[in-house]
């Protein structure tokens, strides 16, 4: 990679675990060897630049939820055409499933579920005028509901066009009752 700047090797990191998970590497499967090799960089940048990889992993998880995701608000993160959810929410909710049991990881999974949901809450208030309070617990309810549709979606065999019609009908609600 030559000589680029912290900030340049720390994306390119973010963006090798991404890519590494498109190639369809399971999160358990991604090691801090495997992403440095991917972006040809020092393998002592994982704990340089994260600490650790459940760092690398949890600053991955920001970045798809915060930067890489328009917003998170169903009709951006539901495929208009079926129930295809966002690439980037399923990485984001995969890698956060893989630390979710780690006590080590417990306080930095609760500073990062502020981030996003405080994220979403925001997008929440813009989009429906909702008062902070609300739009914080619909965006953690909305939380909730999106792990559950990737765990449990397929499976329950629901139905695309009755899902745009739940979400429509929620949207509706929101918009109402803000």
């Amino acid at each position: 990679m030559g000589n680029i700047s912290k900030e340049k090797t720390r994306e390119a990191m973010i963006r090798a675990v991404v890519e590494l998970m498109d190639d369809g590497f399971a999160v358990s499967e991604i090691s801090g060897l495997t992403v440095t090799e991917h972006c040809g960089v020092d393998k002592m940048y994982v704990n340089r630049y994260f600490e650790d990889l459940s760092g690398l992993f949890l600053e991955t998880i920001q970045y798809l939820l915060t930067e890489q995701l328009a917003s998170m608000l169903s009709q951006d993160v539901f495929s208009v055409d079926g129930l295809a959810v966002d690439p980037n929410v399923g990485h984001a909710f995969r890698i956060a499933s893989h630390l979710s049991g780690r006590a080590d990881c417990h306080d930095r999974l609760v500073s990062l579920a502020r981030v996003v949901s405080n994220a979403y809450a925001k997008q929440l208030q813009n989009n429906y005028g909702m008062n902070q309070k609300r739009a914080l617990s619909e965006a953690k309810f909305g939380l909730m509901a999106m792990s559950g549709y990737l765990i449990f979606g397929n499976l329950l065999e629901v139905d695309p066009k009755s899902m745009r019609e739940v979400i429509q009908e929620r949207q509706q609600y929101l918009t109402r009752n803000s």
